[in-house]
């Protein structure tokens, strides 16, 4: 699958909407959650990152989990605002298909933390100019992934997929100002 999203992701995912599997898009999520603590534990040991770097790993799993579904609740929303029955049994289970891209991120955290003994800052910044073409192609199949279930316009399609970009994008404006307050506070 993850090699046909690469080639013909309307394809593959148009294939998955005629025929949605919520057990496939779960597994999909599920596996990618398991290779990406894998590999991100992996990485906090090669570049001694310590027990956060571990603990962010450890709860890596967990955060696809709710954002796969977040994402399917705040889609839904959005198909409902644009007039369209919120499918999400069918949305969930064709874009949790798209998620298996991350775990080329994950691979890209590795490389960075092998950095040091490898290349140095050269590989080190090599690998990282290379995540930002996989996060937005991720973000590029989750737009494929709406227009495929819904049926929607290209641009109507990537607005209603990036929302839960947005309600994340919040959530870390509202976390800031919160410990920037308490900051200025002295409480933290």
């Amino acid at each position: 699958m993850l090699a046909s999203l690469l080639v013909h992701p309307r394809r593959a995912l148009g294939a998955a909407a005629a025929r949605p599997r919520l057990a496939a898009g779960a597994v999909a999520v599920g596996a990618t959650g398991i290779v990406c603590l894998g590999l991100e534990l992996l990485a906090a040991t090669v570049g001694r990152g310590g027990s956060a770097a571990v603990g962010l790993s450890i709860a890596f799993p967990v955060m696809l989990a709710v954002f796969w579904l977040a994402g399917g609740v705040l889609v839904g929303a959005g198909a409902r605002l644009m007039g369209l029955a919120p499918r999400r049994h069918d949305l969930l289970a064709v874009s949790g298909l798209t998620f298996p891209v991350l775990v080329l991120y994950a691979v890209i955290t590795l490389l960075q933390a092998a950095s040091p003994r490898w290349g140095g800052a050269v590989l080190s910044t090599a690998a990282g100019l290379l995540a930002l073409p996989v996060v937005c192609w991720f973000v590029a199949l989750n737009a494929v992934a709406v227009r495929a279930v819904y049926d929607l316009p290209a641009l109507s399609a990537t607005a209603i997929a990036l929302l839960p970009y947005a309600a994340l994008s919040a959530v870390l404006l509202l976390l800031v100002v919160v410990v920037s307050a308490l900051h200025a506070l002295g409480l933290v």
